[in-house]
């Protein structure tokens, strides 16, 4: 016998079950602490060999949780209106370790903020995820991209880079928006919606028409999703927003204020 199956058989022993447990009850403080410390630790993708080396001289054998990771990456690149239902059936009978979670559910957000077509597809899989810390895994991770995208981000250049950048982080905030909406209306998050959306409409007027349309057309989704009234501090940054515009843009605040 190993000693890893020793330490395996040991962990199930009455002994040990009976001492862990008054470990935990005369340590409680403690171990929140240190779950805490853990949790906030970023995940490390790198990790899991999940790339395709072609040279079988030098190909390692790959463990089964690698094995999962790209199944389940490849499971979700795939998901499609059409395909959903079995797409998802299939992701479920793969999350079944709970160490995996966390990386679980990092993917899938990434691909919200990512592909806005698929976000109720995506939210949806996370629903289903069954774990106790799956609340908090989905906030901490929709907390960080939350400070990437509206405070860490920071262009003062007008280089095409720049502008790519901006865009691009544009792009982001529009994804975020939509995925913390979806999230909401399920149940999964409580009072977050506003948190985006007030950093979100301030930075409406402060880009070009197009990145405007763009961004006038994800909160008139998100407001249609959301809402049966829209909020009047909304309203009025729109009525004044109109002003000076282009009829392309002034014609999308119309609809969103349903006039």
């Amino acid at each position: 016998m190993t000693s890893f199956e020793k330490v395996i058989d040991l962990f199930q022993t009455s002994s040990f079950k009976e001492g862990f447990e008054e470990y935990k009850s005369k340590n409680t403080k403690t171990i929140n602490e240190i779950t805490e410390f853990l949790d906030s630790i970023e995940t490390n993708k790198k990790y899991y060999r999940i790339g395709i080396q072609k040279n079988k001289k030098y190909r390692k054998k790959q463990n089964e949780d690698t094995e999962d990771i790209k199944n389940i990456n490849s499971l979700v690149n795939k998901i499609t209106e059409n395909n959903f239902e079995v797409i998802k059936n299939e992701i479920s009978t793969l999350i079944n370790k709970e160490h995996l979670i966390p990386y679980i559910i990092e993917t899938v957000i990434e691909k919200s903020i990512l592909h806005h077509r698929y976000i109720k597809l995506y939210v949806s899989v996370l629903k289903d995820i069954n774990t106790k810390n799956k609340i908090k895994f989905i906030t901490q991770k929709c907390d960080k991209y939350y400070d990437d995208f509206f405070n860490k981000f920071k262009v003062d250049g007008s280089s095409y880079e720049d502008l790519c950048k901006k865009n691009k982080n544009i792009d982001n905030i529009i994804g975020l928006s939509i995925l913390i909406t979806y999230l909401e209306k399920e149940k999964i998050l409580l009072n977050y919606v506003e948190k985006v959306l007030d950093p979100f409409m301030e930075r409406v007027g402060e880009t070009n028409e197009e990145e405007l349309f763009k961004m006038l057309t994800s909160f008139y989704n998100i407001s249609q999703l959301y809402y049966e009234e829209i909020p009047e501090k909304y309203k009025e940054k729109l009525v004044k927003l109109k002003e000076g515009k282009s009829h392309k843009i002034r014609f999308k605040i119309m609809d969103i204020l349903d006039e």
